[in-house]
């Protein structure tokens, strides 16, 4: 629970998270839009321990640059975001090969859904948006002009089986997607600045 010593409250998107002190340790609540079985329960709060540089927090905090808005935004500026991100994907995806091949699941679930919400991120980001609602993802994932083919199909599996290999081969997939979609939106965004 977040003591009396006034947090402070970000509110915009009916996005509201609160961040204080709990026992001398900056925390946040998570508001209910990012509330899902596989990130948050409703209501969590989170201690943010020590943090680093973009975009290594997402690596602790499931999509910490969305809830905290803090300048320069991501969905601002792809062509440094996104890149940064994929870098983590190939670091979960090298563990995630080793769990598959050793067919540890248990040991997969976790950097699965790690990835899984740093390709959320990279989606929302690539369509030059925040990630708003976790909640009801199939909907704002279906709202994003720019996204793989079939995704919202491919995603709802994932999602549904976030721990067995052909889940992880589809992500793999989406990631590689996402990627050349990422630097297709940076040359023609670099094409329009001119």
């Amino acid at each position: 629970m977040l003591n009396s010593k006034q947090p402070m409250v970000i509110e915009e998107f009916s996005v509201i998270i609160c961040i204080g002190q709990e026992k001398g340790v900056p925390v946040m609540r998570v508001a209910d839009e990012f509330a899902h079985p596989l990130f948050f329960r409703e209501g969590e709060v989170i201690e943010i321990k020590d943090e680093q540089p973009f975009p290594h927090m997402m690596q602790h905090v499931y999509f910490y640059y969305d809830m905290i808005e803090r300048e320069p935004f991501p969905w601002d500026d792809i062509g440094r975001s996104i890149p940064a991100v994929l870098q983590l994907w190939r670091e979960e995806k090298e563990q995630l090969e080793s769990c598959f091949a050793r067919r540890d699941r248990r040991s997969a679930r976790a950097p699965m859904i790690r990835a899984l919400s740093y390709l959320l991120s990279c989606l929302f980001w690539l369509n030059g948006k925040k990630v708003t609602n976790v909640r009801h993802w199939q909907e704002e994932i279906g709202a994003l002009p720019l996204k793989p083919v079939n995704g919202l199909e491919r995603l709802q599996f994932i999602f549904e089986r976030c721990d067995v290999y052909h889940s992880f081969i589809q992500l793999c997939e989406l990631f590689e997607e996402t990627g050349k979609l990422a630097y297709k939106q940076m040359a023609i965004n670099k094409r329009m600045s001119r």
